[in-house]
């Protein structure tokens, strides 16, 4: 308990010294405002310019591809319609090289996906798009050395290709709603350390109990309905700083773990409030409802009530630093190893820091602890990370090395290795537009 009221007083610190400030902000970046001997409203273009390419950066870091959507939609939502439609294929492909303590060796796949988005524009302000990416692991047939993120989800293992989002929805300035497979709501707020690369994400509950968090809403949510809905206009009304309000629901997906049995009805709600353009603060929950309790296989899985996942995280950057912290509170949502659930306190951290114009260190650690139950034993997550990246563009071209310096135990109390990691993420950019070209390039002979 003394570590969960610590993990939660650093992730709100930056509340604190912020929240009295009275620079008003929207979701997309704004021109940074001083006061000066001429009066007050004078734009500092340098500044202004530095905090836009600040924000685009971390929009494009999210694995959801919406989030960057979302802030292209608000910086120029009455531009003029260009394209009535549009259509690309993408792809990107993410290799690593992995050894646990020195000794055992193994080459993967790191969550290689290839994909295909279009979109529609119904009206001035109303456009229909959709988006299919499958996750491929044709390494990773060959040898899997340890579970994490970019795995398959359950079932799915053994599997070359596998289904990573599927959805299609309605977008207006400000506002979407979704169908299908995407990135849950919960996500939102967990994406602000979700960031290493081929590493973490074990202790805020995204991809619970060995999955990719799809049946139970955290990860990429299965078969979700979804809105997202940027509150910026009222912020003048209201007198309020401009937020985001995220609502989902889903019903009757598989429980993992426990065959044959189903959530009921799974909700999941998140708030972002961004009190500055770089800096922001965030809440998530979600539950997912388990009906019979008195099930004999779902009572052996050490379950005893819904599915919950509450997370508070925040997250701040600037041109040359990123900062985000977030705690969770657990409840009959993450496994042991054994397949075992149970109720725990989750903290992870992730930072980065710019060294030179393309080489970052980054750093944070992940900390997740069951209460007292016999049934989880010595289970712990307990590992902190340092790297470095050398980044062609952003998240999607890149070279980095990680060691993962493991003190987590399995339930039987075995300690886990180190691992350390060499890899690399290289997007193949618009397929679709390549290939138009060469072909209009070979039919203009």
């Amino acid at each position: 308990m003394r570590v969960s009221l610590i993990s939660l007083a650093l992730c709100l610190l930056p509340w604190s010294l912020h929240a009295a400030s009275p620079v008003a902000a929207s979701v997309a970046p704004a021109p940074v405002v001083q006061s000066t001997a001429a009066g007050k409203g004078e734009v500092t273009v340098a500044e202004s310019s530095a905090t836009q390419e600040a924000v685009n950066r971390e929009a494009g870091a999210s694995e959801d591809p919406m989030s960057e959507q979302e802030v292209g939609t608000l910086e120029e939502p009455e531009q003029p319609v260009i394209k009535k439609y549009d259509f690309s294929l993408y792809g990107n492909y993410r290799l690593r090289f992995r050894s646990v303590d020195g000794s055992d060796y193994a080459l993967s796949d790191g969550g290689s996906r290839v994909g295909a988005d279009a979109n529609y524009q119904l009206l001035p302000k109303l456009k229909a798009f959709g988006r299919v990416e499958l996750g491929f692991n044709l390494l990773n047939e060959l040898n899997f050395l340890i579970n994490s993120k970019d795995s398959p989800p359950e079932g799915e293992s053994g599997n070359s290709f596998f289904k990573r989002l599927l959805y299609v929805g309605l977008e207006s300035p400000g506002y979407f709603l979704t169908y299908g497979k995407s990135w849950s709501t919960y996500y939102k707020v967990a994406g602000f350390t979700d960031r290493f690369a081929g590493t973490g994400g074990d202790a805020s509950g995204t991809y619970n109990a060995g999955t990719d968090g799809g049946a139970t809403g955290t990860g990429r949510a299965q078969s979700v309905i979804q809105t997202r809905l940027q509150i910026g206009k009222l912020s003048k009304v209201l007198g309020i700083k401009p937020f985001n309000l995220n609502l989902q629901v889903q019903q009757g997906e598989p429980i993992p773990l426990v065959d044959g049995e189903h959530y009921g009805t799974a909700v999941g709600l998140s708030a972002i409030h961004h009190i500055r353009p770089e800096f922001s603060l965030g809440i998530a929950y979600n539950i997912a409802e388990i009906k019979d309790l008195d099930d004999p296989d779902i009572r052996l899985a050490g379950l005893d009530g819904n599915a919950q996942a509450i997370l508070v995280g925040t997250r701040q950057f600037g041109e040359k630093w990123y900062l985000g912290t977030v705690v969770s509170r657990l409840l009959n949502h993450e496994t042991t190893d054994q397949g075992t659930y149970f109720d725990g306190w989750g903290w992870e951290v992730y930072g980065q820091y710019q060294l030179r114009e393309k080489i970052w260190l980054t750093g944070g650690w992940n900390y997740l602890r069951p209460d007292s139950d016999r049934l989880s034993g010595d289970y712990e997550v307990k590992y902190g990370v340092i790297g470095l990246r050398y980044s062609q563009d952003g998240f999607q071209k890149m070279i980095y090395a990680n060691a993962q310096f493991d003190h987590g135990r399995l339930t039987d109390g075995e300690r886990l290795g180190n691992v350390y990691t060499i890899g690399m993420r290289w997007n193949l950019g618009e397929i679709g537009h390549w290939m138009l070209g060469k072909y209009r390039q070979l039919s203009s002979r």
